[in-house]
């Protein structure tokens, strides 16, 4: 195996781990909350640290590699799941709590990017490749809550934090093993950045920030949602996010390997629009079979529209174009879990929900956009 196929393979495997690691943050947080005795103030900032540093470590890594170099850059920035889980076995000083899901978002952030440069740059079909790596990102999410409930009630309360620890130490490891002539290296990066002023480019970043302001809160959320309006309780309440992300593993699948890719803009079309109508039908549920089913049918419709909108964003992906699209669209899940909350907080949570319902209408107004601006070439 060459050292360009090596490379492209560890890039894979890192979005394994990288997703387990990143889901687990959510899942640990009661862990945290329990034996540190946090407030639901620090809970949720902790939470927003994460979004921040994800936010973050997209830009970064975009330009910094022009100064530093790629493999410098992607090293340091890496190295934030390993060190972020780690310093939570440490304390439960609340700064150093912040610290820690800072660079785990920093982690997380650097592990997509990389991630989504090395096996582009190396793939054929540029959907294809993005769809596998947010597919091994989503099987990493699934096993997130097993992880934890194997390891409850185990002598040491930290014991699933240090699994995490090792995990994001493999990731770094895999990168580490990643050569200087990795598919990124294969040609010298450009200061080009000509795709800012791309029509097409522009049209995919407002895309994004849409889907990431309507699935970021909607995960977020869920669970509260439901146990709100007393749709489900318990644990069954507490594994809809494996529900969810089940499905987006299952249509990530079905678009990387039967989806044609001459259908691509219609697929964003067709995928905006079942959002819509099943997030509807997720709002009006009032039973748990329902809310299950339409939920399923919910991330089933958006599992593609991420990775999708991220190979139509240029013709070719770069560290630079990555470094913009990433986090200009990362506000979006900044953002709206903080406007849920205030409508939530005025006129109760299924209020606060329906504004994810306005994400995605706009969102399917820029699928609109991106066919008609391909023109003829649209499928």
């Amino acid at each position: 195996m060459d050292q360009n196929a090596k490379g492209v393979r560890n890039a894979y495997l890192t979005m394994l781990f990288d997703g387990l690691c990143v889901s687990s943050a959510s899942v640990i947080l009661p862990l945290l909350k329990e034996h540190h005795n946090l407030s639901y103030n620090l809970s949720g900032l902790l939470l927003a640290l994460l979004s921040v540093g994800n936010l973050a470590s997209a830009l970064i890594c975009g330009f910094l590699p022009r100064r530093w170099g790629v493999r410098r850059t992607m090293l340091l920035f890496t190295s934030g799941l390993f060190l972020g889980y780690l310093l939570l076995t440490v304390s439960g000083s609340p700064a150093l709590l912040l610290l820690s899901f800072l660079l785990i978002g920093l982690g997380k952030g650097s592990t997509m990017n990389n991630a989504t440069v090395i096996t582009g740059a190396a793939a054929k079909d540029r959907t294809k490749s993005v769809n596998l790596i947010n597919a091994l990102f989503a099987i990493g999410s699934l096993s997130a809550p097993f992880l934890y409930l194997a390891c409850s009630g185990r002598l040491f309360w930290q014991v699933p934090i240090v699994l995490l620890s090792v995990s994001g130490g493999i990731v770094w490891l895999l990168f580490f093993f990643i050569k200087r002539n990795a598919p990124q290296q294969a040609k010298p990066q450009k200061d080009d950045l000509s795709f800012l002023r791309d029509k097409h480019f522009w049209f995919s970043t407002a895309f994004l920030f849409c889907q990431q302001c309507a699935e970021i809160s909607v995960t977020g959320w869920l669970v509260t949602y439901f146990k709100d309006q007393g749709i489900l309780s318990g644990v069954f309440s507490e594994f809809t996010v494996t529900v969810i992300w089940f499905a987006m593993l299952v249509g990530r699948l079905i678009i990387a390997f039967v989806l044609p890719q001459n259908s691509r803009l219609r697929s964003l079309v067709l995928m905006s629009a079942c959002a819509i109508v099943t997030y509807a039908l997720l709002l009006t549920a009032t039973s748990g079979i329902m809310a299950i089913i339409a939920l399923f049918l919910f991330g089933f419709s958006m599992s593609g529209t991420y990775p999708t909108s991220i190979a139509q964003a240029n013709k070719s992906l770069s560290n630079a174009s990555v470094g913009v699209l990433l986090p200009v669209a990362g506000i979006g899940a900044v953002v709206m879990p903080y406007i849920t909350g205030a409508v939530a907080q005025h006129i109760g949570i299924q209020g606060g929900m329906a504004c994810s319902l306005v994400a995605l209408c706009v969102m399917l107004l820029f699928a609109l956009l991106l066919r008609r601006d391909s023109g003829a070439a649209a499928p």
